[in-house]
């Protein structure tokens, strides 16, 4: 494929075994090689080469192209500290239009990158993994996400449409405790569908989170989260999701008037925690 002879200019060692250049990967910092990828797509395909890269969280798109991974990691270094997105566009108005990013592993590496300063991250450092402000046709398929500590994790703004997110496995860990949702999206007639979620924290995290307009989720496998999903998004259909051991699986709520219409839940399996609440009404005296 052309991408991976290209691959192999930038200095990536692709002739190496798999494991050697896995060991490599790890004893370098492969930011500007995976950059300059991102900055020279071939018929508009970035092909990303197999094995494990370790870059700072700093990758930027200029316009939108299809990202393929073969088997790629991409682990964010140890020590990184507090950052605004692994991957997004240059600038907020960047159009990413047609954005493609599939089979594409990412390790948060948040044992190597703890997070010591929570109020940090709400003050420009929310360390977001995929960070789409505008664009529309955008899709986000077939993805790993590792060891994911953050704020949110797919994120999609205001300025976007027609997004997919979908087939994608999250692993997360939300410690110490803050506020989280693995996807959030904005925009209008967003799709996300077919996601696996794992959890290892209760409190104060979501699996998804919708805002904007005519929302599709569907046929989602979330546990380990105190929120399945909260919707926030208007003519919106959240059917045939799978939820287990939530404290709260479905929220629905508006931050405009007049409030929230059109939203259909419908044929979910919606699962609470049991031995959460009972902690609860004990705690309050109330058992």
């Amino acid at each position: 494929m052309a991408g991976l002879a290209i691959a192999g200019s930038m200095a990536l060692a692709l002739c190496n075994p798999a494991t050697a250049q896995a060991a490599e990967a790890q004893a370098q910092d492969a930011t500007a090689s995976i950059q300059s990828l991102l900055n020279n797509p071939v018929n508009g395909v970035v092909n990303l080469p197999s094995g494990t890269f370790t870059i700072s969280p700093a990758l930027r798109l200029q316009e939108s192209e299809k990202i393929v991974g073969h088997n790629t990691t991409l682990q964010v270094a140890a020590s990184s500290g507090n950052y605004q997105a692994v991957l997004a566009g240059a600038s907020a108005s960047t159009d990413l239009s047609g954005l493609t990013i599939t089979g594409v592993t990412f390790d948060q590496n948040s044992q190597a990158n703890p997070i010591t300063n929570v109020q940090a991250l709400y003050k420009g450092q929310p360390r977001f993994v995929i960070l789409a402000d505008k664009g529309t046709g955008i899709t986000i398929t077939g993805n790993k996400f590792l060891g994911i500590n953050d704020v949110d994790t797919v994120v999609t703004g205001g300025a976007t449409s027609q997004v997919t997110i979908s087939g994608n496995s999250f692993s997360a860990i939300n410690t110490p405790m803050h506020d989280h949702s693995t996807i959030y999206t904005s925009g209008t007639g967003t799709t996300i569908s077919g996601n696996t979620f794992t959890g290892s924290a209760m409190y104060d995290s979501a699996a998804i989170e919708v805002h904007g307009d005519n929302a599709t989720v569907t046929g989602n496998t979330i546990s380990g989260y105190f929120r399945g999903a909260n919707i926030v998004s208007n003519d919106t259909s959240f059917t045939a999701n799978t939820i287990t051991g939530a404290g709260s699986p479905v929220d629905l709520w508006s931050v405009v008037a007049p409030g929230l219409h059109n939203v259909t839940v419908t044929g979910n399996v919606l699962n609470i925690n049991l031995p959460y609440w009972t902690h609860v009404i004990t705690q309050m005296g109330l058992h």
